[in-house]
């Protein structure tokens, strides 16, 4: 049995517009469950209808079993980290802490060792005395984290905890709340707009759109083989390269101007797709050979990768990523061959068709 369980759960604030419509899904004890999608996509007010804080409009919440539709947010054993900190400006850290321990009227003898056990865990152990103006932000949002340990409930909802932290701390904290979160058992739902965020600490995302499901899975195996083209174009950095295209019998007219003949990979009985392919599946190749020729009218250097953008057409340009640091420059003619196994097709509606990726006939194997 899940340990949390949504059937059809929808939410309208007006009767008319739905913000989150039809969702289910059921989250496992101890998962790391991710929520991800763009600003607006009714990810936020999900995470509000599972703590209480919000009524749903029909469909059920079950907690362990339990239909939990008119429970109130404490009796539903729940934690909630929030992107502000929600922390008390007026006491001090272990105060801060403390507090949720003396709603719960745990002994004082209880909250002073659960208190400390936490800020070792989290390094706050030289903090404890200090008020929140005092901290850096990673501090204060370890504080936060650290009220969730205290309160050791055996779920814990987590609003865009880390989006007001800079980069390199937003890095050094998704590695440290996934070492927590492994370490003391929680299963822990995450909320962000951040898709990288999404594919390094899950262990299953939802991907929202418009307060629709769009896809859900691991990670990977939603990177690599997206439901349909809003995923493929929302998950990856860079994401796929997406082109319109109609279906020849050899090969395929992209954008109605740029033909593609394919060697090595069956094409689907549609007249018209749109084709997918990530930044990695494209190679550079001797002048004149490949799937295409075209000009760079972009270059990244990151250091250990190059990003290269091309113009595949007028409209379209496509990025490749490459290994090492290229030698190329804007405005360079180059050719670029296509690993054609890995091309993805999208029907009229968007959504992906076959024939399976090599990717996909790699993992039906394993």
């Amino acid at each position: 049995m899940a340990f949390l369980e949504l059937i059809d759960v929808t939410k309208s604030y007006d009767g008319k517009k739905q913000v989150v419509e039809n969702v289910s899904v059921a989250i496992e004890s101890g998962e790391f469950f991710v929520l991800v999608g763009p600003s607006g996509c009714g990810k936020s007010t999900l995470l509000r209808l599972i703590a209480g804080l919000e009524s749903l409009t029909s469909g059920y919440i079950l907690i362990d079993g339990q239909v939990a539709n008119d429970w109130p947010p404490h009796a539903r054993r729940l934690s909630l980290v929030f992107q502000n900190y929600a922390l008390y400006p007026h006491l001090t850290v272990e105060q801060n802490m403390r507090i949720v321990l003396q709603a719960q009227k745990v002994p004082k003898e209880e909250q002073r060792h659960r208190c400390l056990e936490a800020a070792e865990m989290l390094g706050l152990t030289d903090v404890l005395g200090r008020k929140p103006r005092e901290l850096s932000g990673g501090q204060r949002q370890r504080v936060a984290l650290g009220r969730a340990i205290v309160a050791r409930t055996p779920l814990c909802l987590m609003d865009e905890p880390l989006s007001n932290l800079d980069a390199k701390l937003r890095a050094t904290m998704r590695v440290e709340l996934r070492r927590l979160q492994r370490q003391l058992g929680m299963t822990v739902i995450y909320v962000t707009h951040d898709q990288t965020e999404a594919m390094t600490m899950a262990d299953r995302v939802m991907i929202l759109r418009a307060g629709h499901p769009q896809q859900v899975g691991a990670p990977l195996d939603i990177y690599n083989h997206p439901a349909n083209t809003f995923v493929a174009s929302f998950v990856g950095t860079p994401p796929m390269n997406l082109a319109e295209a109609h279906v020849l019998e050899h090969s395929l007219l992209l954008q109605n101007e740029r033909p593609v003949r394919l060697m090595r990979r069956p094409l689907p009985k549609t007249e018209r797709v749109t084709i997918g392919l990530r930044p990695e599946h494209i190679h550079r190749v001797a002048l004149g050979d490949g799937h295409v020729t075209a000009s760079i009218v972009h270059v990244e250097r990151l250091g250990s990768e190059t990003l290269v953008t091309f113009e595949l057409t007028k409209q379209i340009h496509w990025t490749a990523r490459w290994s090492g640091q290229a030698n190329v420059a804007v405005g360079e003619v180059a050719s670029f061959s296509f690993d054609e196994h890995a091309l993805h097709f999208f029907d009229g509606h968007s959504k992906r068709i076959g024939p399976p990726t090599r990717i996909e006939e790699e993992a039906f194997e394993r």
